[in-house]
């Protein structure tokens, strides 16, 4: 594995003057439009940013509205941004861009380096190169990270400086979270084995440690603001797993479906109580992780791997993720009904004459319990809504992504206050639903409430979002001390 290159810092001659726009479009070959590459969250959930084929595009979530629009600039000439995230309220972005060539198709020229964009001075500040494509970036007040497909590398934010290079399994999607509020810093990725999770705790290996996940790689990675918390899906994604970080304690098996889809969001909400889930399927789940739950759930039946967290060596992996029995393989299909009724009827035969002072009810009960796969024993959703205006194979009416989007599925995120979840969708809606956070789970799964949708977004470059806009200019020092209402944007 190939080191990246020390990062430089590099200004842009280049100043925030308006340049014409390409006559071409740089993913559909049609007319000018502007088409989604990449889109979400940012870390407190209250805005969202979006990476274009012309720029990038910054949302405030509630009340939904544009703030910036940086798209007809001289820094992002023939450009697109391919992926980008955003610092809280700050205005610091890092992304990774594109160049396009004059025959309107993107190149990966610039796929290979973190640009860092100051909105103050409309310039990029910094820069971070690697020999190899970069496939995410990760950010937090103090670091950020340049995922790359087989190695991450990270950087003091401040003087750009290399301080730790992390090896990893192929991650194709980049996956690298950070908890935004931990102290020191906590980030979570792939291990080098196939299903595994590293969590690295600041710069101290010692307290840093790799468990098994899952026996397949993994899809998607979602961790807590206080880095206690890790949740987790593989490539099946019918299965999703939330873990004690400290010790890689396996804390809640969720059941998501029996048909497999890609995950596209985790996503905790700020008590820790919920976690929801978004896919390319149009459903999306919410889940309650309430702890008796939890207790009850870690208890390893007699056919159940025991999660425990290994040392940093690759640990082997367990059984298929429908069913995580001793002996299973990946090959057999030890769930299936046929295979399931012989195990019940021969341990029950077996069982019968081995009753003393039990009755055979409890009796046939637990061999029951016991041969049965750990599918009847995974929490189920505790709220679920479908999302509208998809066809019949699941597909939105409306698709705004490029040829060169990185887009899976939906990004989520809760209200800091109600009990609501924002679902950001690339058909450019923004929907909003209501959930009942007292709901008896006796009563089945809840169905959401919807309250809104709002179209933030449409590949016509004149588009522009209607209702509420909001108008947050950036200041130095951020919010002025005597107006405890304001929004302004912050500075580092």
């Amino acid at each position: 594995m190939e080191d990246a290159n020390e990062p430089e810092c590099t200004g842009n001659d280049n100043d925030s003057t308006a340049v014409p726009t390409s006559t071409s479009d740089t993913s559909r070959g049609g007319g000018n439009n502007v088409y989604l590459l990449s889109y979400g969250f940012n870390q407190d959930c209250s805005c969202f940013v979006c990476g274009t084929t012309a720029g990038f595009r910054v949302y405030t979530v509630s009340p939904v509205g544009e703030v910036h629009r940086r798209e007809q600039l001289a820094a992002f000439q023939n450009k697109s941004v391919q992926l980008i995230t955003m610092l809280f309220r700050t205005n610091l972005f890092a992304m990774v861009t594109i160049s396009d060539d004059l025959g309107g198709a993107s190149t990966g020229g610039g796929a290979n380096k973190v640009q860092i964009w100051n909105d103050q001075t409309g310039k990029f500040a910094g820069e971070l190169r690697s020999r190899n494509e970069v496939r995410g970036v990760a950010l937090r007040k103090d670091i950020i990270a340049m995922v790359c497909e087989y190695a991450i590398y990270v950087y003091t934010l401040g003087k750009l400086r290399v301080i730790q290079h992390l090896t990893t399994a192929a991650n194709s999607r980049g996956l690298c979270v950070l908890a935004s509020a931990s102290e020191p810093w906590i980030l979570s990725c792939p291990g080098q084995s196939l299903g595994t999770i590293r969590v690295q705790v600041g710069q101290d290996d010692r307290s840093s440690h790799v468990f098994q996940a899952h026996e397949t790689a993994l899809a998607a990675l979602a961790m807590n603001a206080s880095g206690s918390l890790i949740a987790s899906a593989s490539e099946r994604g019918t299965v999703l797993k939330v873990f004690q970080r400290s010790d890689g304690q396996l804390l809640y098996r969720l059941r998501r479906s029996a048909r497999p889809a890609e995950i596209s969001c985790l996503v905790f909400r700020d008590d820790d109580r919920f976690l929801a889930v978004a896919s390319s399927s149009t459903t999306v789940h919410i889940f309650k992780l309430d702890p008796s739950t939890a207790e009850e759930n870690d208890r390893p039946s007699s056919t159940s791997t025991p999660f425990r967290s290994p040392p940093p060596t690759p640990a082997s992996p367990g059984g298929p993720e429908g069913c995580e029995q001793k002996g299973a393989s990946p090959g057999d299909n030890n769930n299936s009904p046929e295979r399931i009724g012989d195990a019940i009827a021969s341990q029950i035969t077996r069982a019968v004459t081995q009753i003393v002072s039990q009755s055979a009810a409890d009796t046939v009960n637990d061999v029951v319990k016991g041969v049965m796969p750990l599918y009847f024993n995974d929490l189920r959703s505790f709220a679920h809504f479908q999302l509208p205006d998809m066809d019949s194979g699941g597909q939105p009416a409306v698709d705004a992504r490029g040829k060169q989007a990185r887009i899976v599925g939906p990004q989520l995120a809760f209200h800091k206050t109600e009990p609501q979840l924002s679902v950001l969708h690339y058909s450019g809606l923004l929907y909003e639903y209501r959930f009942d956070p007292n709901f008896d789970p006796k009563r089945g799964t809840q169905e959401c409430s919807f309250r809104s949708a709002t179209t933030w977004f449409a590949t016509r470059p004149d588009f522009k979002l209607r209702g509420p806009g909001t108008q947050v200019p950036t200041v130095a020092g951020g919010v002025a001390e005597d107006d405890e209402n304001a929004e302004e944007w912050q500075l580092l």
